[in-house]
């Protein structure tokens, strides 16, 4: 006798959705690149240990000229994808002050001067062959940025220096660098950073939260501000899918999510169901009453629409294209709650609740 197999639960698949462009995502990694490398400070960067018990170096334990020389050289690779490969003088001239500028402040200086240089002649020449490139690498600057500003200031000063970087005026243009590429991004990216920037802001500027946290706590947990950039960035470009963030169990709770935003949407709109309802019943009582006349109205309704191009083909690709494209909708911000929630690290900042 065959044991009967129990079915397997059907898998939650989402519907499909457009991916961040290579170049937007290329574009926003190079603007990255640019402000973390201006950030940098050589001088402050150890020799690597000839002791250490790691016989591969990495990136982070590199001498200063190693280092600079490798970001400087990812840097080429980057902007050669994007269209805006350096020229070689350029390249070389930075290169060369890489080598030297962990040696001295001066050096450090003359470094990160010829670097702002280049920046500008990126940003000029994207904007000048793409626009959305251009705003791409801005959003890039934007995003790097907010970390590497609280690395830039003194320690006493960061406090004041995290408001500064969540003012709510740069918030509002880094969401507006967003909306504006929204047509080139994942839709769950561009939602799941807004939110995030907005719930950071928040944050950031209440001051019952902040109060309940010591400098000396608040300098041990700065670094979720970099984590939570980083997440952002590994976001927008695609480098991590938004679904790789929540485990299975977490995808079932964006069918919950879905229903409980359809319930918020509608449930101060009842009379609307009412009246579809009405409506609905109301000509299904006419076509019994007058079957005879019905359907000789319904030919000639659908002949009079066919000599201006409409057709019964049409219209149910339409109502079937427009449910479609609500569906998906409501998934995708659903989705995009979730993942909101499971990329947030601002609560490990500043726990609610407690000090």
């Amino acid at each position: 006798m065959a044991v009967q197999q129990t079915p397997e639960p059907a898998e939650l698949t989402a519907p499909p959705r457009r991916t961040t462009s290579t170049n937007v995502a290329a574009a926003i990694d190079l603007g990255w690149r640019v402000a973390a490398l201006h950030a940098l400070r050589p001088t402050a960067l150890k020799p690597p240990s000839p002791t250490g018990g790691d016989m591969l170096l990495n990136r982070r334990s590199l001498s200063a000229a190693d280092r600079l020389e490798l970001e400087v050289l990812a840097i080429e690779g980057v902007a050669q994808t994007v269209g805006v490969a350096m020229q070689a003088p350029d390249r070389d001239r930075l290169l060369a002050l890489a080598a030297v500028a962990g040696a001295s402040p001066k050096g450090e200086e003359a470094f990160r001067a010829a670097l702002a240089r280049q920046h500008l002649t990126f940003e000029k020449r994207l904007w000048a062959v793409d626009e959305p490139a251009g705003k791409a690498y801005e959003l890039g600057n934007f995003l790097s940025d907010t970390w590497n500003r609280l690395m830039r200031s003194e320690p006493e000063a960061r406090a004041a220096e995290l408001r500064a970087v969540f003012h709510p005026i740069r918030v509002e243009r880094i969401k507006l660098l967003l909306d504006d590429l929204q047509a080139r991004i994942d839709p769950v990216a561009v939602h799941a950073v807004s939110n995030h920037l907005e719930k950071w802001c928040e944050a950031v500027h209440d001051d019952a939260r902040v109060a309940g946290l010591s400098s000396e706590r608040f300098a041990e947990r700065l670094p979720t501000v970099e984590r939570q950039t980083v997440i952002w960035r590994q976001i927008l470009t695609g480098d991590k899918e938004p679904e790789a963030w929540i485990s299975h169990a977490k995808r079932a709770e964006v069918r919950d999510e879905v229903s409980k935003q359809l319930w918020q949407r509608y449930r101060r709109r009842w009379w609307l169901l009412v009246l579809l309802a009405a409506a609905g019943f109301g000509i299904a009582l006419a076509y019994v009453h007058y079957k005879d006349v019905a359907p000789g109205i319904i030919g000639s309704a659908l002949a009079l629409l066919g000599t201006v191009g409409v057709t019964r083909a049409t219209m149910i690709g339409a109502l079937r294209k427009g449910a479609q494209g609500w569906g998906d909708l409501m998934w995708n911000r659903g989705l995009a709650t979730v993942i909101c929630r499971e990329t947030s690290v601002l609560d490990e900042l500043y726990p609610p609740g407690k000090s």
